[in-house]
């Protein structure tokens, strides 16, 4: 992966934002980039949002969040059960 500076040193903390549809989505899609992003970037903190986490797969976008975000500075969660398809 090229290292990515957003015009900052490349060790400062970022804020990452992550939109998934469904709760895998992040994991997924990104979760190699992420990893290396907090792995370059100790201390930066995580928006993780998934659009529709059905009540049956919410516990799994939880956990899956839980497991990537370890190494970040912090994490805020958003779960949302939106309609799949509709948004």
């Amino acid at each position: 992966m090229l290292p990515l500076s957003f015009g900052r040193a490349t060790n400062q903390p970022i804020t990452i934002l992550c939109i998934g549809a469904h709760s895998d989505d992040i994991e997924i899609g990104a979760g190699g980039a992420i990893l290396s992003l907090l792995d370059q970037r100790p201390g930066s903190r995580v928006v993780w949002v998934v659009c529709s986490a059905t009540a049956q797969r919410a516990d799994e976008a939880r956990r899956g969040a839980d497991i990537f975000l370890k190494g970040a500075g912090s994490a805020d969660v958003r779960l949302h059960n939106f309609r799949d398809g509709f948004f």
